[in-house]
C-alpha cells in the first residue's frame, strides 16, 4: 500500500495531506502499518482496554508525530525521501512516550511544582516535538504563536502594569505544558476521542460509495429547478457535509463535478466558484458530523455532543437556505433553467437504490440524538452498519485492502487537527498558568463598560484575523479561551458563545483577503480568486448574521419549549 500525496480513492482530501510525501516500498508500508495502527489503538483505548487519560493522549499525541515527522518534510529537500532528522525526531517522540509510560502514575505528584531533572528533559523533548510537527502540518504561524506563549510565560515577569505577572521558571512551565493542562488538555482529547473515530467513520462511508449517492439525491432533489446546477452544488454539501468536515476537502472533492456544470448552464465563473466555497463551507456547521471544530467545542463546554449537534441544527438550514435562495435570484436575474429529464434521477429512483448506504447515517443520528448514546459507541456502531450495508449491497465484504485503508485514512487525516489541538493546548496552558486570559477578560470589561455588542463585534474581528493564517480549530481555541469568558460574563449561555466564535472560525475561510475555500474553488472553476472570495461573502451573509441573531433569541440553538423553536426557525426563513 502506497502513502500518496492525496487521500485513498474516494477520500476527502485534507489540507495537510496535499502537501505529504510520497512514499513508496518499505517507507510507504511502514507509514500505513503505522495509520492503522494509530486508528486501532484509539479504538481499543476507548473501548476494550482503557488507558489513564495523560497516558492515551500523550501515546496518542506520540503516534500522530510519528506518523507526521515520516509522511511530511521537513524542508524542500526532503520532500522526496526520509532524512535522517527525521528518524531522529521519530526516535525522540518514542523515548518521550516511554518515559511518560514508565513514570506518568509518579508525576501526578510533582507536575507544575517539584518536577525532576529528567521530566523538564523529556517535557522539553515533547513541546518542541510538537512545534516541530505543527511547522510541517500547518506553517510557521502557530508554532512560533506558541513559542511567544511559552516566552511570556518564562519572562512576562518582567512587562509592567496588566500584562505582568509573577514570573515562572523553565522547569515549572513545562511541566505544566508537559501534562494534561497543557500538551494533553481538552483539545487533544477531542481530537483522540471524537476527531479520529469520526473521520475513520467517513472513511468507511465513503468506501461504500455513499458520495455518488449524495450527489445524485441533491441532482434529484433540485436538479430541475431554475439554475439547478448550483442548487445542487448547495443542496449535495449540506448531505456530504456529514461525512466531510473540511471546506477545502468539500470544494475539491464535489466542486471537480458540479463547477464545470454551474458553468455549463451560463453561471459566471467566480459566480460559480463562490457557490462552490460558500456551499462547502456550510459543511463544517451542518450536523451530524460537523468539522473538527465541533467535537473541540463539545469537549470545551463539557457538552455533549448531541446537545452541539441540535444546536448546530437551525443556524445551519437558514445558513443553507440562504445560500439556495441567493442561487435562485441569480438564476432568476440570468434566466437560467435546470437541468432535462434525462439528466436528471428520480428521487424514488435514488433512494431505491442507494437507501442502504444511508442507513449508518440514520444509525449514528439515532443512537446520539435519541438513544441519548456516547460519541464513542454512535461512531463504532455506525462503522459496523456501514460494512454490513456494503455486505448486503455487494453481496460480498468489504475488500481488507479497502478496510485498511479506511483505518489508515482516520489517523493521517486526523494529523492536521492533533497538531493543532496540542499546540492550541500550549497557549492554554500557557493562559491558565500565567492568568493572562482573565486579566485581558477584565481589561475588555472595563474599557468595554460591560456593553454586550462592542464584545460581540470585537469578537468575531478577533476570530475571523485570527482565522486566516490558521485552522479552523485553533482559531476556535484561541477566540475561545479568552472571548468566550467575555460574552458569558456579559449573560450569554456558555455553549452560545462558543458556537457564536466556531461560526466565525470557519468562515473565516471564505472572508477576503486570505480566503482558503474560495481561492481553492477559483482554481477549479478558472476565475479570480479575490472576486471570488467576495461574491462567496456575499452569499454566505447569513453565517455572519446568524450568530448575533442566536445570541439573542436563544431558541434557534435548540433551548426552550418547542413551540418557540419552531417560531424562532420560520422568523428565521422568513427573514
Amino acid at each position: 500500500m502506497n502513502t500518496a500525496n492525496v487521500a485513498p480513492h474516494g477520500a476527502v482530501p485534507d489540507e495537510s495531506i496535499i502537501t505529504a510525501r510520497k512514499l513508496t516500498g518499505a517507507w510507504g508500508h511502514l507509514v500505513a502499518a503505522l495509520g492503522i495502527f494509530t486508528t486501532l489503538y484509539h479504538i481499543l483505548a476507548l473501548t476494550v482496554f482503557p488507558l489513564d487519560p495523560w497516558l492515551f493522549l500523550g501515546f496518542s499525541a506520540g503516534l500522530f508525530c510519528i506518523i507526521g515527522f515520516l509522511l511530511f518534510p521537513g524542508s524542500a529537500r526532503g520532500r522526496k525521501s526520509i532524512q535522517p532528522l527525521d528518524i531522529v525526531l521519530c526516535a525522540a517522540t518514542v523515548g518521550f512516550m516511554v518515559y511518560l509510560g514508565v513514570n506518568f502514575d509518579e508525576m501526578y505528584d510533582r507536575v507544575g511544582f517539584s518536577p525532576t531533572p529528567w521530566d523538564t528533559v523529556w517535557g522539553t523533548v515533547a513541546v518542541a516535538l510538537t512545534l516541530e510537527l505543527a511547522r510541517r502540518v500547518l506553517g510557521w504561524f502557530v508554532p512560533i504563536l506558541s513559542a511567544l506563549c511559552i516566552v511570556y510565560a518564562l519572562f512576562g515577569g518582567g512587562l509592567p502594569g496588566i500584562w505582568g505577572h509573577r514570573g515562572y521558571e523553565f522547569d515549572r512551565t513545562i511541566s505544566t505544558l508537559f501534562s494534561t493542562e497543557g500538551l494533553f488538555g481538552f483539545a487533544m482529547a477531542a481530537a483522540a476521542t471524537y476527531i479520529v473515530l469520526f473521520v475513520t467513520f467517513g472513511a468507511f462511508l465513503r468506501a461504500t460509495g455513499v458520495g455518488p449517492v449524495f450527489i445524485d439525491l441533491a441532482t434529484a432533489i433540485a436538479g430541475r429547478a431554475r439554475g439547478g446546477p448550483a442548487k445542487v452544488a448547495v443542496v449535495s454539501r449540506a448531505l456530504f457535509g456529514t461525512i466531510a468536515g473540511s471546506s477545502m476537502g468539500n470544494v475539491a472533492t464535489v466542486g471537480t463535478l458540479t463547477l464545470p456544470l454551474m458553468k455549463r448552464m451560463g453561471y459566471a465563473p467566480a459566480f460559480a466558484g463562490a457557490v462552490e466555497a460558500a456551499a462547502s463551507t456550510g459543511g463544517q456547521l451542518m450536523p451530524p458530523i460537523m468539522g473538527s471544530v465541533a467535537f473541540v467545542l463539545a469537549e470545551a463546554t463539557m457538552s455533549p455532543y448531541r446537545e452541539v449537534m441540535l444546536a448546530a441544527l437551525i443556524p445551519a438550514i437558514c445558513y443553507f437556505a440562504t445560500v439556495y435562495f441567493v442561487v435562485d435570484f441569480e438564476a432568476v436575474k440570468l434566466d437560467l433553467r435546470g437541468t432535462s429529464d434525462a439528466e436528471t434521477p428520480r428521487v424514488v429512483t435514488v433512494l431505491r437504490d442507494g437507501w442502504l448506504l444511508l442507513v449508518p447515517i440514520a444509525v449514528l443520528v439515532a443512537m446520539v440524538v435519541i438513544a441519548n448514546r456516547s460519541v464513542v459507541q454512535a461512531a463504532l456502531a455506525s462503522v459496523a452498519v456501514a460494512l454490513v450495508a456494503d455486505w448486503i449491497r455487494k453481496r460480498r465484504f468489504m475488500a481488507l485492502r479497502a478496510i485498511l485503508a479506511a483505518l489508515r485514512e482516520g489517523s493521517i487525516g486526523t494529523i492536521e487537527a492533533a497538531a493543532a489541538c496540542a499546540c492550541a493546548g500550549i497557549l492554554v496552558g500557557v493562559f491558565s498558568l500565567t492568568g493572562v486570559g482573565n486579566r485581558f477578560v477584565d481589561l475588555v470589561l472595563a474599557y468595554g463598560q460591560g456593553q454586550l455588542v462592542p464584545a460581540l463585534i470585537m469578537t468575531m474581528i478577533v476570530t475571523i484575523l485570527l482565522g486566516f493564517p490558521l485552522p479552523t480549530v485553533a482559531a476556535y481555541i484561541i477566540t475561545a479561551a479568552v472571548g468566550a469568558p467575555i460574552l458569558v460574563h456579559l449573560g450569554v449561555p456558555v455553549l452560545a458563545a462558543h458556537m457564536f466564535i466556531m461560526y466565525y472560525a470557519c468562515v473565516s475561510t471564505l472572508t477576503p483577503p486570505v480566503a482558503l475555500a474560495a481561492f481553492t474553488a477559483a482554481g477549479i472553476a478558472g476565475s479570480d480568486p479575490n472576486r471570488t472570495s467576495w461574491i462567496a461573502t456575499r452569499l454566505s451573509v447569513a453565517a455572519y448574521i446568524v450568530p448575533f441573531v442566536f445570541i439573542y433569541n436563544p431558541a434557534i440553538l435548540w433551548i426552550g419549549p418547542w413551540y418557540d423553536i419552531l417560531r424562532a426557525l420560520l422568523l428565521c426563513l422568513v427573514a
